[in-house]
């Protein structure tokens, strides 16, 4: 017996050392290598250590499917060699050594370290005494829990990874700069202030700077969520990330790399990414804490019996395992009837934290509105008729690919008018576009595209641009010729389910307060709040603004979810609570939330917050059919001296009353044949 002990510790003493010294090389390896995100280091050495991130992942997925395969494979000896031939089941014991190998180091630097007795402490010291008494075979079973433990654990914490690739790959990796009078492509990572970066239609604006030649309309959605692009020309600002629509600029650098907008947004965002990464998931929580008592449970029956079987059955009938399991087990349940719904929630342990939820903050632009807006009016001077100002627009429009383009071709769509094909040589894009139609000259556009091309404009054209940017609504305006005859105004498109989804919040008693924040005008807002019968609602705030106001209401003691889908929204979503996104969003809005609504609707708010409830009163229940025979097998163990197989035989009971319990709300949800064809 003591030649074992001695030999079981002897090698896990030695697996630390080992272990220790690939962790100081690895350690030293990964500060070498690491870069923050956003705050140093290149463009492709950044991508590099994404990279490198996701290979650590796959390599902890293949150590994890390395202990399962091995606990099988020893459980299989120990079985063999119980019923078969009794020398096999030596066979399990270099299994079941090297799979206590992590929970003993945990354990060494939890008791050394931090002055705690921990969970995996109990594991270690029930192994050692199975072993000691040659019970292989209920050594083996421990060992299989702790791994399908990692391997769950594993694969629920890793629907929570957060990384900003998605900027990154946005990013071009070469641009054009200007050099002796001459467009050179170069590395982006050159780039220095006071460069001359030149970027055609269709580009991505890689830098900060203001433009020194040209003019464009540029799509700044991806920073602001407004789906009006926006017209630079020279001496005024662009961003990076942002897209020219059309024309061609040349513009001066003066930020680059981590001191863009885009970049700083990114920088905040980052910082704030670990902010709920220490939530604990509680089963291991409570484990943890009664680990000491039990320890001392069964060293104070030790003394008082000198029976080490009573010992070893109160250290083995520990719940530790079986509960994180069996909670492991409900949490992907949840995350499967979840997703059922196209509902893709990133991490377990937002169920807890939506029950909580008491305010929601949705983003107007993109979130309560479709990204593309809807032709309210055309306004027309008398010289054509509304449909064909529309057919002129959707002819000169028909190449573009911006929301406002998309919204003017399909109100053409919808009034059935013919357009007539476009000669690519009468086809000139700038400010606006000009075209030839017919032998006449179409221009669409601003009105100050209209007035660089020599047109001169009346009072009642002004007086339409005055009401419609008042009111925060895009117009378009469209001339024949040298003259003005019309305008098309766009509205933002509410979602058809919005009503219907904000109906059923205001019936959920757990939400107090519904609000609206906007980086868009007041009067649009204002409007969108009236029809929704929402009061509270603040518009024109800016991205930094946003996570303020969610900050304010935490301060306050409302406990906030925040739906939103642009980078501007990205802040305000890592600051919230609980984040949620539409698929098709921002890639930045999509890596921030906590939950994607993969269908692109609101749709399912009101069953999340249905699905959060039920999983607060499945995970106790559960906890409560795992936890309550440990308790009754101690009990047993210390007063009616069960043995082995009684505590063995009952946590067994309580382990599979636990997966019935955490597998019950898929049973019952489980989708008919007819819904699966669908």
């Amino acid at each position: 017996m003591l030649l074992e002990v001695i030999g079981i510790v002897g090698f896990a003493l030695y697996a630390k050392t080992k272990y220790q010294k690939h962790q100081n090389k690895t350690s030293i390896k990964s500060r070498q290598k690491r870069i923050v995100p956003f705050l140093g280091g290149s463009h492709s050495q950044l991508l590099e250590e994404f990279s490198d991130e996701n290979n650590a992942e796959n390599q902890v997925e293949k150590l994890n499917n390395r202990y399962l395969n091995i606990a099988l494979v020893s459980f299989g000896f120990t079985v063999v060699g119980k019923f078969v031939y009794f020398p096999l089941t030596l066979l399990s014991l270099p299994g079941i050594i090297y799979i206590a190998i992590p929970p003993f180091l945990s354990a060494y630097n939890t008791l050394i370290k931090e002055k705690k007795a921990s969970i995996d402490l109990v594991f270690v010291v029930g192994q050692i005494l199975l072993l000691v008494k040659g019970f292989y075979l209920f050594a083996c079973v421990p060992a299989l829990f702790f791994a399908v433990n990692r391997k769950l654990l594993f694969k629920i914490t890793n629907h929570s990874k957060n990384n900003l690739v998605g900027v990154f790959k946005q990013q071009p990796q070469s641009v054009w700069i200007v050099h002796n009078e001459l467009e050179l492509e170069v590395s982006f990572d050159t780039l220095k202030p006071n460069d001359i970066v030149v970027v055609h239609a269709g580009g991505v604006i890689p830098i900060d700077g203001y433009i020194t030649e040209g003019m464009a309309s540029v799509d700044q959605q991806i920073l602001t969520g407004e789906f009006q692009p926006v017209e630079k020309g020279v001496g005024e600002q662009v961003f990076a990330l942002t897209v020219v629509l059309s024309g061609k600029i040349y513009i001066q650098v003066e930020k680059t790399g981590q001191e863009t907008t885009a970049a700083q947004i990114a920088k905040i965002l980052n910082n704030t990414i670990n902010s709920k990464t220490n939530i604990q998931f509680w089963a291991k929580d409570m484990s943890d804490k009664t680990a000491l008592p039990t320890l001392l449970l069964s060293g104070l029956t030790f003394l008082a019996t000198g029976t080490l079987t009573i010992t070893t059955v109160i250290l083995v009938s520990h719940f530790k395992y079986r509960a994180v399991i069996t909670t492991a087990v409900g949490v992907l349940n949840y995350l499967n009837l979840a997703s059922h719904k196209g509902i893709l929630i990133k991490d377990g342990r937002t169920f807890e934290l939506l029950k909580k939820i008491d305010t929601i903050v949705f983003d107007k632009t993109g979130t309560l509105t479709e990204e593309q807006p809807q032709v309210k009016q055309i306004h027309s001077n008398g010289e054509c008729s509304e449909n064909e100002i529309l057919r002129y627009a959707a002819t000169a429009e028909s190449k573009q690919a911006h929301p406002i383009a998309k919204a003017i071709l399909h109100k053409a769509r919808e009034q059935q008018l013919n357009l007539p094909t476009i000669d690519e040589s009468s086809y000139k894009v700038g400010y606006g576009i000009t075209v030839t139609v017919n032998d006449k000259l179409i221009r669409v556009g601003s009105i100050r595209f209209l007035e660089l091309e020599g047109i001169s404009i009346c009072s009642g054209t002004t007086q339409i641009q005055k009401l419609c940017y008042s009111q925060g609504h895009p117009v378009v305006f469209v001339a024949i010729d040298d003259i003005v005859v019309g305008a098309i105004e766009l509205h933002a498109r509410l979602r058809p389910e919005v009503k219907k989804v904000i109906s059923e919040l205001r019936q959920q008693s757990q939400i107090k307060f519904i609000y609206i924040i906007s980086g868009d005008h007041e009067a649009p807002t204002k409007k969108l709040a009236e029809e929704l019968g929402i009061d509270n609602y603040y518009a024109e705030t800016l991205p930094e603004n946003k996570a303020d106001l969610i900050e304010q209401f935490q301060n306050e003691g409302k406990s906030v979810c925040y739906i939103g889908d642009g980078i501007n929204d990205s802040i305000a979503l890592k600051k919230a609570d609980v984040s949620i996104s539409l698929r098709g969003a921002s890639t930045v809005a999509t890596d921030a939330a906590q939950i994607i609504l993969m269908d692109q609707s609101l749709n399912h708010l009101s069953y999340l917050l249905d699905l959060a409830q039920g999983f607060e009163t499945n995970m106790k229940t559960t906890w409560a059919l795992v936890v309550i025979p440990s308790f009754i097998a101690m009990g047993g163990a210390v007063f009616l001296h069960f043995g082995l197989i009684s505590g063995f035989l009952g946590q067994q009971m309580g382990l599979g009353a636990g997966l019935m319990s955490a597998m019950k709300p898929m049973i019952q949800n489980k989708p008919t044949k007819k819904q699966r064809l669908k």
